[in-house]
């Protein structure tokens, strides 16, 4: 029984230490990460990305750079460059991506909060889209049970009560910072 609960422990902290940990590496400078992503062939989704929302940055790279073409599928790492977080250092890893059947669009599992320390925790799915001109919008994979409360309480449908969400689907999202964009930045400044 001791030894069952000990292998049970031991599960435990391998799950927990596996969660959104701190890559090795030379992500506290941003020159260098360009430096290192100019000297491979790029892929169209790896780069430097920022949140305009809050300026956080991101890269996106591959997890093994073995050549342009190997047998094994094709990873991608989200690794944290800068957060408005002081808690998070840069190389944690935010998440995984994979290419799907559809052109720039990304399979990806995301950690979406962190203990209020280092560590990223509670995984989702989300769905990345690259559009041409440097913008990566991503959704939010949603729960397929839905509770309806209206249909627990007898003829409270009549009343014609509709609730609709009408924030368009793909707001949140990133803007390439590194490799510029061939068409130019994507929002020039004009002197």
């Amino acid at each position: 029984m001791r030894a069952l609960s000990f292998l049970i422990t031991l599960i435990i902290c391998i799950a927990t230490v596996h969660a959104a940990k701190p890559l090795q590496g030379d992500y506290y400078n941003r020159d260098s990460v360009e430096a290192r992503l100019r000297s491979m062939p790029l892929h169209i989704i790896e780069g430097i990305w920022q949140f305009p929302s809050d300026g956080a940055t991101i890269v996106i790279e591959r997890s093994r750079h073995d050549g342009p073409m190997t047998d094994d599928a094709v990873t991608y790492n989200m690794i944290l460059l800068k957060s408005p977080m002081r808690s998070l250092l840069p190389g944690t890893e935010m998440g995984t991506l994979k290419p799907t059947a559809k052109r720039g669009a990304y399979s990806a599992v995301l950690y979406t909060d962190t203990d209020g320390g280092q560590r990223l925790l509670k995984p989702k799915n989300f769905t990345l889209t690259l559009n041409d001109d440097g913008h990566l919008s991503f959704h939010k994979h949603g729960s397929s049970i839905k509770v309806s409360i209206w249909r627990l309480l007898p003829y409270v449908s009549r009343l014609g009560i509709r609730v609709y969400n009408d924030k368009p689907r793909e707001l949140n999202g990133c803007v390439r910072v590194f490799p510029m964009s061939k068409d130019g930045p994507i929002e020039p400044r004009y002197l």
